[in-house]
């Protein structure tokens, strides 16, 4: 589901890769776990778990677990190790977890941190299709062509595409803390994995003790319904912003104004640029219209430093200049597909979500989105291998397991309105908003203090938030140099 990568320093995570986790049917050996973008490598014990892919015929199609294990660097290591969920649907824990290593070291001084690729992604099995995915290809955005692509992609696959849903994602979970010997498990999610979190309380609360979930996705969402009105509050909220800064207004006085000229413009005619791709440094030529300026700015929503730099490129953009733009469009989408698999993606939403979207009332306020996100979602889906929804998937059961669930401000589609419908059946929880941040706030400020001393107690009851309220956004860009002095 989700789109926006978390930013964190790529350092390495310190720790004893040599240290043993409890005893199990799963056989660890030292490995190494690397990002597939950036350099940043972090040492464990990896090994691996073979799980039928229908539970309903065990003698059938093997999908074999990618699994994890970062021991804790302490004699006294507690028996409650972390389990760690991506987002997406489609990311692999295994790729991305590398970046946000340094968030877990107050976490990992006392415990395990467990890492277990969805099947479907990274080393379970990865689902992958050259033709969709890749974050230069606009045609995507086409719903005739989306459609086309996914189905074909979908023929292509070896695997029983009905398969790859949360509720097997759950049963994967267990599978996997059995086979390591683990009792109770602290789960910290992130985004669609703060569904999957839940989707496993649910399920197995003997087996939870804690959960953390940061960006949360309820069962009462539907992924993809409310992103129109979520983005454009994430949006609306940025031009606001600037409005209210002497310096922005001085400089950008008609940037919401400017910005729908630029979309109009884009949606009449699209134009051709030539930009120099931003990983590799070859030119790439791109034909940009209304609806890769819509993906590109809600790419850039998802973080506060990234939205910053939405008025100068609006601005350059609507002068003439599209190429900083593209290059940061392609920049962005890359960072989001890395270690991201579209087509267990598809086989999530294509389940879950889609046959539930409900298009906006009539009289509806116009948003930058419009329309097209369900539509892209619905073409794309309209072929693709689904199994019947479980009528009470999407029900909500009163869950008693401590639970912090944190938020940021100007979150563009994760807002703080969805965490507070998961804490309605949440009697043990408590609700953190990060002022200014948008989505994904684990990482930031003294929210890993607060996410350890949360986990240490077992309890939200009495947590010290204060610091929290320190968090502020990044500046607006006044140009692509940075913000006023």
């Amino acid at each position: 589901m989700t789109r926006g990568a978390l930013l964190a320093a790529a350092l390495l995570l310190a720790g004893n890769a040599a240290a043993a986790p409890p005893a199990g049917t799963i056989r660890l050996s030292p490995c190494q776990l690397a990002h597939p973008l950036y350099s940043t490598r972090v040492p464990a014990r990896c090994g691996t778990l073979d799980v039928p892919e229908d539970r309903a015929r065990p003698d059938g199609r093997k999908i074999r677990l990618k699994v994890a294990v970062l021991p804790a660097d302490n004699p006294s290591v507690k028996p409650d190790p972390i389990f760690v969920l991506a987002g997406g649907p489609g990311q692999s824990i295994t790729e991305t977890y590398p970046r946000i290593a340094p968030a877990f070291d107050r976490l990992h001084r006392e415990r395990d941190i467990v890492l277990v690729d969805q099947r479907g992604t990274g080393g379970s099995g990865l689902l992958s299709c050259p033709n969709i995915g890749r974050a230069d290809r606009g045609v995507e955005l086409i719903p005739g062509e989306a459609g086309r692509m996914a189905a074909e992609c979908a023929r292509s696959l070896p695997a029983d595409l009905t398969r790859y849903g949360t509720a097997e994602f759950s049963r994967d979970l267990e599978a996997v803390r059995t086979a390591l010997g683990y009792g109770r498990v602290n789960l910290v999610g992130f985004s669609y994995g703060t569904r999957a979190a839940l989707a496993y309380a649910r399920a197995y609360p003997e087996s939870v003790r804690t959960l953390v979930l940061d960006g949360v996705v309820p069962f009462q969402m539907v992924v993809g319904n409310d992103f129109d009105h979520d983005a454009q509050r994430a949006l609306s909220q940025l031009f606001a912003r600037c409005a209210a800064d002497p310096a922005c207004q001085e400089r950008y006085p008609r940037l919401e104004k400017e910005f729908e000229e630029l979309l109009a413009r884009l949606d009449r005619k699209p134009e051709k640029v030539r930009a120099r791709h931003p990983i590799t440094g070859e030119p790439v030529d791109l034909t940009v219209d209304g609806d890769a300026l819509r993906q590109v700015t809600m790419g850039f929503l998802y973080q506060s430093e990234t939205a910053a730099l939405l008025p100068p490129l609006i601005r350059q953009a609507r002068q003439g200049d599209l190429a900083p733009i593209a290059a940061q469009g392609i920049l962005a989408a890359t960072d989001i597909q890395a270690g991201m698999s579209r087509p267990l993606q598809l086989s999530v939403i294509c389940t879950e979500d889609v046959p539930l979207l409900a298009d906006p009332p009539p009289g509806a306020a116009p948003t930058f989105l419009g329309n097209g996100v369900r539509e892209s979602f619905r073409s794309l889906c309209s072929e693709w291998p689904r199994s019947p929804l479980d009528p009470t998937f999407h029900e909500s059961p009163r869950v008693e397991v401590p639970t912090l669930l944190l938020s940021g401000e100007f979150d563009p589609v994760t807002p703080p309105r969805w965490a507070d419908r998961a804490a309605a059946s949440l009697p043990h929880s408590r609700h953190v908003v990060a002022p200014g941040q948008g989505h994904g706030v684990f990482i930031r400020g003294c929210m890993p203090r607060v996410v350890a001393e949360f986990v240490k107690r077992g309890t939200a009851d009495g947590l010290d938030v204060s610091c929290v309220e320190r968090l502020r956004p990044s500046p607006i860009f006044l140009d692509l140099q940075g913000g006023a002095p």
